[in-house]
């Protein structure tokens, strides 16, 4: 641990309040603690209105209780006291006989249990006070009180994981997840909850890597008999004092969700389709969430301050917040979207695409994109969502240019069998190894910074045509320009209206 946070928690006046009964018992530890801890203030308590009226004069960094028989007033107290301050530790302290045991204390947010046996009163103050200097040190490396991070009333199972790979805070719900209690999983490696042997050597692999944010999803070491497949999605907390990373993770359960490729493209039902909502829902939703959870704490904690880091937090929260809403949007888009027969009309595609032209001017005059194309023939669609995907394949042309001014070719092919309407374009192209990959929801080839969105266009794109009993598909050159294929078979392809005529630009 750094010297100048040791230094720092000696001369922190930690506030520790004792609940015991016994007074006999009480200044006994009392004597140990302050010992220990020659700053401390130590509060004695024999009942739930004392330490209320300890509550009341301050912040508290710890509750030592002996619950005898009463457990669960001393969690109700502990809560009480968490919704004032977070990070207040946890210590039950009782005969070998009245402490409970590891299976009660799952879920409670305990962070240590001890006897009153003689070494108990000297191991008691020496883990507390490692813990408390833990903290003191977490609160130094994050802007950001540590106890709203993990605290009991973080939801979700999340942890906070040292660059050795060990467990430094869990939550409640992490507790319950594997059905151990906190103090005895902190400092447990997280790798061994990783049932096969080639995902804990990746995991070790993947945490030696440059600090990054990242995912891993895995067979999980749990209580339950189903083995179930959990993914973490894991952020680098606050600085890094001599190269030391801190890793905060959340878990979430994909059992049934996470599908494999071969089987989705053997079925290609809807039934993979919801699969993937739900997937993108659990996990790819999760690490914008914990992001803005903890710039939320900043912001409640220094709300008035104008700090690099307040400032930078605050524009974090922003952009967050409006790439989480657009995700929001694109699922809502995506889960209602159906053609029944009866919503569908005979329309000419001339007429859709003028209609997709017309919403996108903004961004055709800006770019100074020009679009060519030839006469459409006319099909049995629901206008609205027909224009959207023409919309959506001109837009992405127009975002996806590169240095190019972008030139866009629609053209229609037109046999008995079927009928193809093909969105050529300049732009940047498309890996071969990625285009089996841009139609599902929420996959990005780029960065947000390079090309702002969410990835659910083209997802959405599939869906519709999908729903009309056609297909989409890609053929690309990168650094050369992408072709978007519709392609519909059967009787709805034969067109109302002669195609033919001289091309027709519009810029």
């Amino acid at each position: 641990m750094n010297r100048n946070f040791v230094a720092k928690s000696l001369n922190y006046k930690y506030r520790i309040i004792l609940f015991d009964g016994d007074k006999h018992d009480r200044a006994l530890l009392g004597l140990a603690l302050r010992s220990a801890l020659p700053n401390a203030e130590v509060l004695d308590a024999s009942s739930a209105v004392e330490v209320a009226h300890h509550i009341s004069a301050g912040p508290v960094d710890a509750l030592v209780a002996d619950p005898v028989a009463r457990l669960g007033e001393v969690i109700s107290i502990m809560l009480d006291i968490r919704k004032r301050y977070p990070a207040c530790l946890c210590w039950l302290f009782s005969g070998e006989g009245s402490l409970p045991s590891l299976r009660d204390c799952v879920g409670r947010g305990i962070d240590g249990r001890f006897a009153k046996t003689s070494s108990g009163f000297l191991e008691l103050p020496k883990s507390l006070f490692e813990r408390l200097r833990w903290f003191a040190e977490l609160k130094e490396r994050l802007p950001v009180d540590s106890g709203t991070l993990f605290s009991s009333v973080f939801p979700g199972a999340t942890c906070l994981i040292s660059d050795d790979g060990n467990l430094l805070m869990v939550s409640e719900e992490f507790e319950r997840l594997v059905e151990q209690p906190r103090f005895g999983l902190v400092g447990q490696p997280f790798a061994q909850f990783w049932l096969d042997a080639d995902k804990r050597e990746e995991w070790h692999e993947r945490m030696a890597r440059p600090p990054r944010a990242w995912e891993f999803v895995g067979r999980f070491r749990c209580s339950r008999s189903d083995k179930p497949v959990m993914a973490i999605t894991l952020r680098m907390l606050g600085s890094e004092p001599a190269g030391r990373k801190l890793w905060a993770g959340s878990m979430t359960d994909i059992s049934g969700l996470a599908i494999s490729r071969s089987a989705e493209v053997a079925t290609g039902d809807a039934h993979n389709d919801v699969e993937q909502i739900a997937f993108a829902l659990s996990h790819d939703l999760q690490a914008p969430l914990n992001s803005l959870a903890s710039h939320a704490g900043m912001l409640k904690q220094a709300l008035q301050s104008e700090s690099e880091d307040i400032r930078a937090a605050i524009d974090d929260v922003d952009g967050l917040t409006r790439r989480m809403q657009q995700m929001l949007d694109g699922i809502l888009e995506f889960s209602v979207l159906d053609a029944p027969d009866g919503q569908r009309e005979i329309v000419s595609l001339d007429v859709v695409l003028e209609e997709a032209i017309a919403n996108l001017r903004s961004q055709i005059d800006e770019s100074g994109a020009t679009i060519e194309h030839q006469p459409l023939p006319a099909l049995a669609i629901a206008r609205a969502q027909m224009t959207q995907v023409f919309q959506n394949l001109i837009n992405n042309a127009i975002k996806f240019r590169g240095t190019r001014i972008p030139r866009i070719r629609i053209s229609a092919v037109e046999t008995g069998e079927y009928l193809r309407i093909r969105f050529e374009d300049n732009g940047i192209g498309i890996e071969p190894a990625d285009r089996d990959h841009i139609f599902d929801m929420f996959h990005r080839l780029h960065g947000e910074a390079a090309y702002p969105g969410v990835g659910a266009g083209l997802a959405i794109c599939r869906r519709i045509v999908r729903a009309h009993g056609g297909d989409i598909n890609v053929e690309s050159t990168p650094g050369r320009g992408s072709c978007f294929i519709l392609e519909f078979r059967g009787a709805s392809v034969r067109t109302l209206n002669a195609s033919g005529g001289a091309n027709e630009a519009v810029g």
